[in-house]
């Protein structure tokens, strides 16, 4: 009984972390074609649509990383997903600071344009 519980949670894990990865990587790709377009009309305002996509996906991929974790079948493993996530969270950060900084310098530009 307690093995068939366990099966049932681990495939509820791996279909979890299946899909976040889906989410993560169908919102870079709205993300990029969203940047390209803006890009290609030349809106100065492409740069922090393009990251805060980016950093929304990274959201979803650092929950299905966190998840690993759980389903982690050594040490080993559990190591190189925390490498990974850590990874992720400073990338996730970076973005965040880069998009704080751009909305500021957008906002200064429009303030000296007035």
């Amino acid at each position: 009984m307690y093995e068939s519980i366990e099966h049932v949670f681990h495939a509820a894990i791996e279909y979890s972390i299946l899909i976040l990865e889906i989410i993560g990587a169908i919102l870079i790709l709205i993300a990029a074609v969203k940047g390209l377009i803006l890009l290609i009309k030349k809106d100065p305002d492409n740069r922090i649509e393009l990251v805060e996509g980016i950093a929304t996906a990274l959201g979803f991929l650092l929950a299905g990383e966190a998840l690993k974790t759980i389903v982690a079948p050594d040490w080993r493993t559990i190591g190189k997903t925390c490498a990974v996530l850590a990874m992720r969270v400073a990338m996730h950060l970076l973005i965040h600071w880069e998009v704080v900084n751009e909305k500021k310098e957008h906002a200064e530009h429009h303030e000296d344009a007035h």
